[in-house]
């Protein structure tokens, strides 16, 4: 008896700090987005350019949306190994810097990239697409966006010539892309929470 009284309020307990972990959180993004942004490739150097004027349209964790009309997106970032095959093309990029920025030029948010994977999903459609992470540098969002790393969730490519089949030539074309903290701390609070209540119900058989 003395045991299970024990469990509960340890359990009660660690229920009580999460709760409080999860409510004094300022991680209020979920993700940013911008599309139709200008891409480049310059075989000569490895640098993959992506740019634009863009709406960046931020979601919070609630689902809400606020858009930035005219704001910017500027990506930066090099190749670091070509290990395209078959004509499919496979690159893998590292170094340089992402930045969303609003319609006055302050910095939404700023990173120096970890790495960015692209591939190739078929050939001669003249479409690629990519995942990677970067560390949070700065903007005003920062303290929104929480965390010091980012999900690169995704990247989607539309480029040309569309034969593309490995990165030893130039290219151009067109992207979408969006970012997220990761781990999102509202996820781990009700992962850790279902947890405990799993816990609470084992030992309660």
């Amino acid at each position: 008896m003395e045991m299970k009284r024990r469990v509960r309020v340890t359990v009660l307990f660690s229920v009580m700090v999460l709760l409080a972990a999860c409510s004094v959180s300022h991680a209020t993004i979920q993700s940013m987005s911008a599309t139709d942004l200008t891409i480049s490739f310059t075989a000569d150097d490895g640098v993959l350019s992506i740019w634009d004027t863009a709406d960046i349209v931020v979601e919070n964790t609630l689902g809400q949306q606020t858009t930035y009309t005219q704001g910017e997106f500027d990506l930066n970032t090099l190749l670091q190994t070509d290990a395209s095959s078959g004509g499919i093309a496979i690159g893998s990029f590292a170094g340089g810097y992402l930045s969303f920025t609003d319609s006055s030029n302050n910095a939404l948010l700023t990173g120096d990239i970890v790495s960015i994977d692209i591939v190739e999903p078929f050939d001669g459609w003249g479409m690629l697409t990519g995942q990677g992470q970067f560390k949070v540098t700065g903007g005003i969002l920062e303290s929104d966006f929480a965390l010091p790393h980012g999900d690169i969730v995704q990247i989607t490519f539309n480029v040309s010539p569309a034969s593309i089949g490995d990165f030893s030539a130039d290219f151009t074309g067109s992207s979408n892309i969006t970012v997220m903290p990761v781990p999102e701390p509202a996820t781990i609070c009700m992962l850790s929470l279902g947890g405990l209540g799993l816990l609470r119900r084992r030992k309660s058989v």
